[in-house]
């Protein structure tokens, strides 16, 4: 048994290395920029990105903004002023094909993307109930799943008596990263959603904990209703 766990473990590992390999992070980051979640100044910064940092370039959006992509897989924007990358490549006015800088399909590098913003905003957020002020990151539980997949292009209606319906329905034993979760905390009434980020976990906005991983066992699992995938 512990030879085939191993055994398993050093594929996975080997998969892991292949996929992180396939893309190219040809650019260097030459100056201290602000990584952003839109092409604007009053987007949503996820980190400074250090010099030194390589990063990939999806597309040059303007005489102002690169969208590039991170090695854990974030994708958004930064300045596109030469001082502060080597990037030299030119303007394009239509959407890179996300898919075809790695192995990884176009819905998964989202999904990372989506999941990589929300863990980023744990212990940040307070959580408030018909709230969604992101200036000041107080949230309920769909404006912080709007938020998060608007960062990605993804147009989502604030609300779960909207968001329950958007996409396509998804069995429970057939979820993937990026799904919507959707439970009914007070009764049948649906009153609470979430983002699916593998291994029967999900990542939501509570009252109790505000943004936090929790397992889809338990009272969860009790309280579940549907999924919708929109990715």
């Amino acid at each position: 048994m512990q030879k085939k766990i191993l055994a398993i473990t050093v594929v996975l590992m080997f998969l892991f290395v292949a996929n992180a390999s396939a893309r190219s992070y040809e650019t260097e980051v030459e100056r201290g920029v602000n990584f952003r979640s839109a092409p604007n100044t009053n987007s949503y910064v996820f980190r400074m990105i250090p010099r030194g940092e390589d990063i990939h370039v999806l597309r040059k959006v303007n005489s102002y903004w690169l969208e590039i992509i991170v090695q854990d897989g974030t994708i958004g924007y930064i300045s596109a002023q030469p001082q502060y990358t080597d990037y030299s490549g030119g303007s394009s006015s239509s959407t890179s094909s996300i898919s075809s800088t790695s192995s990884t399909s176009a819905w998964e590098v989202k999904a990372n993307a989506i999941i990589s913003s929300s863990k980023s905003l744990i212990g940040k957020v307070d959580y408030q109930l018909g709230v969604r002020n992101r200036s000041q990151l107080i949230l309920d539980c769909s404006s912080f799943t709007e938020w998060m997949f608007e960062k990605q292009g993804i147009d989502l209606k604030w609300g779960t008596r909207y968001q329950k319906y958007a996409g396509s329905y998804v069995s429970k034993s057939n979820l993937r990263k990026g799904d919507l979760l959707f439970f009914s905390t007070s009764g049948s009434t649906i009153d609470h959603v979430g983002i699916y980020i593998g291994n029967d976990q999900f990542i939501h906005n509570t009252p109790s904990n505000n943004v936090n991983i929790s397992n889809l066992d338990g009272y969860w699992d009790r309280n579940y209703e549907t999924a919708r995938r929109v990715l």
